[in-house]
């Protein structure tokens, strides 16, 4: 699987820094295509649970204490090296979740088992409401564990969505499966004593609409457009959970939301395994044009929150 990782580099530029992922021009105002519009349209409304995935190697090793960023990142460039040799796996590439991650993913699973009297975590545990992941292994691991009580009740299998890729230049952004193929744990997750990792990634993911890596020709943009292609058009549950990452997060709530709104998400991220719940509806004319926006006082933390 790696080896597909690092295939995919010279067709994404140097390891995909060429890429334009981060980079589009801004979609129109939804609120202002709400008042242009009038009143001769139908709504549609999907709730949406975010969840984001634990802290990763990639974070461990770049986003802590800057003044032990040089010896980390040395340590993370050893690691690096052995990995490849002796696993075929990554520290960067696809970066797995760390001890950190595995922990904040483990407190998401404790909240769920101690809160069942909680409208929102009875929703969260609700077999009818589908989860949906990125392709990206720190985002199932966290989906594993954090919902594990209730995957081991219904078995049910949690979807990839290579919409939800997260929106960077990193390595650390590239998935290592390759395209329609069951995924692998990493090398960090088959050490779990707590987990038998690789028979739940057996079991519960399912990979049939995931398509492999974005292309170089994709940004951001049209991911978040794709996911709500997909949300209003091909996913006929009212409610949905979605396991992903911050800059994806953060990029829907900055178009979604109306643009002169001045609301923490569009500014910060939220914390490792937090879950925000937040209401979008899409708008349709009588023309069939359709656009979406995130009702605004929807947006409600259920866990954690967003970083200060």
């Amino acid at each position: 699987h790696l080896r597909y990782c690092i295939d995919e580099v010279p067709h994404n530029g140097s390891i995909h820094y060429s890429c334009k992922d981060k980079k589009w021009e801004s979609l129109p105002d939804p609120e202002n295509q709400k008042k242009q519009i009038g009143s001769t349209v139908s709504t549609t409304s999907k709730t949406l649970y975010f969840v984001r995935h634990g802290e990763s190697t990639w974070n461990a090793t770049f986003n802590r204490n800057k003044l032990f960023f040089l010896p980390g990142l040395i340590y993370a460039i050893i690691r690096e090296t052995y990995l490849a040799l002796t696993a075929g796996d990554s520290w960067f590439f696809d970066a797995p979740l760390c001890h950190d991650g595995v922990a904040q993913a483990n407190k998401l699973r404790t909240f769920l088992e101690t809160n069942t009297n909680l409208v929102d975590v009875k929703a969260l545990r609700e077999h009818s409401n589908k989860i949906v992941c990125s392709s990206l292994r720190r985002c199932m691991s966290t989906a594993l564990i954090g919902f594990q009580d209730r995957l081991q009740e219904s078995e049910e299998r949690i979807v990839v969505l290579p919409s939800l890729q997260e929106i960077t230049v990193n390595p650390d952004g590239l998935s290592v499966t390759p395209p329609f193929t069951q995924p692998k744990p990493s090398w960090f997750d088959k050490a779990l004593k707590q987990f038998d990792m690789t028979k739940l990634y057996e079991r519960n993911i399912d990979t049939t609409q995931y398509t492999g890596n974005k292309p170089i020709t994709t940004n951001g943009l049209k991911r978040l457009k794709d996911f709500n292609r997909w949300l209003f058009h091909e996913n006929p549950d009212d409610v949905v959970i979605v396991v992903g990452h911050s800059l994806w997060f953060m990029s829907y709530f900055k178009e979604f939301l109306p643009h002169s709104l001045s609301h923490i998400s569009k500014k910060k991220k939220l914390k490792n395994a937090a879950v925000v719940k937040l209401v979008v509806d899409q708008y349709t004319s009588t023309s069939g044009n359709t656009f979406e926006m995130i009702q605004p006082d929807s947006i409600d933390v259920v866990f954690e929150g967003f970083k200060k």
